[in-house]
């Protein structure tokens, strides 16, 4: 089986389909999580990840803020008119996909998360350190999740050696067949890596391969979205720089 693995498209439609039309045919589609926030077509996005991912897909803590589930005043300033933006977006059958999607998803040997599994829509896992909290909580063999916007690939035994995460690059392959590993693919919509092309991953099971790929897709034009919208300038400026 091959799948798609998504995470924080953030209401970046222009980068979603671009990654769509990448990634080619797939099984499955997954999603880890912020579907919205921050980009200007987020009723587009939810529509596409509930038609193509259905179930597989878990909540972010955008997605959350949106269905009033986090308080606002935990977001900084720009975060925070960006959710209030979109809370206005959605309609009752956004809201209602939101609303059916867990905090944590199991498919056969893969939990899908947003942020960790100490704090599922929260935590932000970076280091070693926090990895190890995460395998310890784990009841499976991999973990893919979202939430920092940075590709990230870590072993159990390499989290416990104190070793830092890969930080794979565009078409960066790792056979995964043997121990624990979480990876995370990176954002479609809004990377933070200093490479502003959107951000996938293609997980094959029979292989036991992921692979690790970005694709440009049309920065200008989606700014130009946002400064219709009259979403904040730095969210704009950010797309560009990929940060």
């Amino acid at each position: 089986m091959r799948v798609l693995v998504v995470a924080d498209v953030h209401g970046n439609l222009a980068a979603l389909e671009a990654v769509l039309a990448a990634a080619g045919a797939v099984d499955r589609v997954w999603c880890l999580g912020d579907i919205v926030g921050y980009g200007p077509r987020p009723r587009e996005c939810v529509e596409r990840i509930r038609d193509l991912a259905g179930p597989a897909c878990v909540l972010g803590n955008h997605d959350a803020a949106c269905l009033g589930r986090l308080p606002l005043d935990g977001f900084n300033p720009v975060a925070r008119y960006a959710l209030r933006w979109t809370m206005l977006q959605l309609g009752p059958e956004h809201r209602a996909y939101l609303e059916s999607v867990p905090e944590t998803f199991v498919l056969g040997e893969v939990t899908l998360v947003h942020g960790s599994l100490r704090a599922p829509i929260w935590e932000y896992v970076l280091s070693s350190e926090q990895a190890l909290a995460s395998f310890a909580l784990l009841r499976t063999r991999l973990c893919f999740f979202g939430h920092t916007h940075v590709p990230f690939l870590l072993s159990e035994a390499g989290a416990q050696r104190g070793e830092s995460p890969i930080r794979p690059g565009d078409g960066t392959v790792v056979e995964l067949r043997e121990g624990r590993y979480l990876v995370n693919p990176g954002s479609v919509g809004q990377p933070r890596d200093g490479d502003p092309r959107a951000a996938f991953a293609i997980w094959e099971t029979d292989q036991q391969r992921v692979t690790f790929r970005r694709v440009p897709y049309n920065i200008e034009a989606v700014q130009a979205e946002m400064a219709a919208a009259g979403l904040p300038r730095l969210l704009i400026e950010r797309l560009a720089l990929g940060y």
